[in-house]
């Protein structure tokens, strides 16, 4: 009896042994399976994802590169000058401009000041010899009294940082082309001011205020248009 306990219980052992076996063995089986398959799905996961991925812009969108110097014409105080200026930014599909843009007083003789700010402008048209855009400007400003009278365009020049003030400037203008890439501009703008402190002391003897520095902008300018170039998805193709 002992004999036989003893031989069944090896056979036992020996069964378990095997069947342990034969299920570390599934186990690995199905381990290395499970990484094939990943491996051999995931590209095809991967392509389907890329041909259903939604972008912002198309991939035959055209994006330029945007700058334009400009002189502005206007009356502050019934003193007629000027201010000297830029903007600049990216151009997408000849239409629409996002970009920076900033200015200077150059030939105001009783108030000097300048800003700084952001550009939005649409385009009509323009492949066309003539065509316009509108725009609009939001940009932060500063004026300060001249500490010295002006007598040339270049003195105090940069002598603007005094009272602070907000500028939100619509403004339409007409584009003639003279070349693929640089074009003429002029137009008219309107600048509304606010935020200007005007009992600050920086000007304490020009006494200007908000709304002699809000008003009528007439605008000339050039535009050159460059680097030229597409999305990376339509340069593949």
């Amino acid at each position: 009896m002992k004999k036989i306990f003893t031989l069944y219980q090896y056979l036992n052992n020996k069964t378990m042994k095997t069947q342990n076996e034969k299920s570390g063995n599934t186990l690995k089986i199905r381990i290395v399976l499970f990484f094939i398959g990943t491996l051999l799905f995931a590209p095809m996961v991967n392509a389907q994802e890329n041909e259903s991925v939604q972008t912002l812009f198309k991939s035959n969108v055209e994006f330029s590169e945007i700058w334009s110097p400009e002189v502005q014409v206007n009356s502050i105080q019934g003193n007629v000058g000027t201010l000297v200026g830029f903007y600049g930014g990216v151009l997408i599909d000849r239409t629409l401009l996002f970009g920076i843009t900033g200015g200077t007083n150059l030939s105001q003789s009783k108030v000097n000041y300048g800003y700084f700010g952001g550009i939005a402008q649409y385009v009509v048209n323009p492949g066309n010899l003539v065509h316009f855009n509108a725009q609009v400007v939001l940009a932060y400003g500063s004026t300060k009294d001249y500490e010295n009278p002006k007598k040339g365009l270049l003195d105090n020049f940069w002598n603007i940082s005094g009272t602070n003030f907000y500028i939100v400037e619509p403004g339409i203008n007409l584009e003639v082309n003279l070349r693929s890439n640089l074009s003429l501009w002029g137009g008219v703008s309107y600048r509304y001011v606010s935020g200007l402190n005007e009992n600050s002391e920086s000007v304490s003897r020009s006494h200007v205020t908000n709304d002699e520095m809000s008003g009528i902008n007439f605008n000339i300018g050039i535009k050159i248009c460059k680097n030229k170039r597409r999305t990376s998805d339509d340069s593949n193709r």
